[in-house]
């Protein structure tokens, strides 16, 4: 996947969506229930352009994922770093938002340029079934990301145990929400930020919040 191509996303993906039908989105999905889904939140939300920021607490579990290349990651740790921390959550059959969600965080990293590498991306996949170690390295690998860029997978228990954790679980993986988390390492909450955003305003966000 050519850089072009990533920026070209935010221009293309609304239109791409309206093209595809709900039988190949329902194909394309793993499990049962997520056939005959109802995609028109999912397209509401693409014809979105404003987002809210909010401040939240969150109680990270402590438990062990799995990165991209099967090595294990204490989230908790992962998270209670010197490093300011930008987090979604996405799968990769996903069709809808998470390719714009993942685009947004490759272009976030090459408009801070350098200060990129003072923030510590994480990437949860909330299909973990599918989505082991070689998917998400293949996944990743097509936007781009570099090493401070974390993608993970694990257990179903335990995938589902983080989602909770961040107000993130939304019953079903089709359901999910367009959030981005940011947090600032000297201070207790997180900014949750609803509603997609694109890589200049993240990139705004970030630089204004974590690294002022």
């Amino acid at each position: 996947m050519s850089m072009d191509f990533i920026n070209q996303t935010f221009r293309k993906i609304i239109y791409i969506i309206m093209g595809v039908s709900l039988f190949s989105l329902a194909n394309s999905s793993i499990g049962k229930d997520d056939e005959h889904v109802d995609h028109s939140m999912h397209r509401a939300m693409m014809n979105k352009t404003s987002f809210i920021v909010k401040e939240e607490n969150y109680s990270v579990p402590n438990l062990l994922l799995l990165d991209r290349n099967g090595v294990e990651q204490n989230l908790k740790s992962l998270i209670n770093t010197e490093l300011p921390i930008a987090l979604n959550f996405i799968f990769t059959t996903c069709t809808t938002i998470c390719p714009v969600m993942t685009a947004t965080f490759s272009q976030t990293q090459r408009k801070l340029g350098k200060d990129s590498e003072r923030i510590q991306f994480i990437s949860i996949t909330i299909d973990p079934e599918y989505d082991r170690p070689e998917v998400l390295k293949e996944y990743a690998d097509n936007f781009h990301s570099n090493s401070n860029w974390k993608f993970l997978t694990g257990s179903g228990t335990d995938i589902f145990k983080v989602t909770k954790s961040f107000k993130a679980y939304s019953g079903s993986k089709m359901n999910h929400r367009p959030v981005t988390y940011l947090k600032d390492p000297q201070k207790p909450y997180w900014f949750r930020i609803e509603g997609l955003v694109n890589g200049t305003d993240l990139s705004n966000e970030i630089r204004t919040r974590l690294l002022y």
